[in-house]
């Protein structure tokens, strides 16, 4: 995709909601929010998590960057445990393993960015 040169603005709760794989998660939903051939260098994906469930440990050669929306979570990296929360932003460096868990009483929602090779 060339040089985009046009605003794009959009409800994130338009976009389709859809399920994550069961043999990546549980209880998931990712909706892309911009994605291939919307726009040229990073991809906006909102991600929600119901209570109890969680994203399996994975890695990738790509880095992302998350921001808790709302909610609480358990996030594993490399082995290190971290709870975040609402307001958290989180770097996952490159080919980190990596693991969410929603521990709260309520939908985990997050915002995670990812350049196009990650797609």
């Amino acid at each position: 995709m060339g040089l985009v040169c046009e605003e794009k603005i959009k409800s994130w709760e338009s976009v389709e909601a859809k399920e994550v794989p069961s043999d990546k998660a549980t209880k998931t939903t990712i909706r892309w929010i911009f994605g291939p051939n919307e726009v040229p260098n990073f991809y906006m994906r909102v991600f929600e998590v119901e209570p109890g469930g969680e994203i399996f440990e994975h890695s990738h050669p790509w880095e992302h960057e998350i921001f808790v929306l709302k909610g609480e979570a358990l996030i594993r990296i490399n082995g290190k445990e971290y709870k975040v929360k609402e307001g958290d932003a989180i770097y996952i460096p490159p080919c980190s393993k990596h693991y969410y868990k929603n521990i709260g009483n309520e939908t985990l929602r997050f915002l995670c960015l990812i350049p196009k090779e990650g797609k």
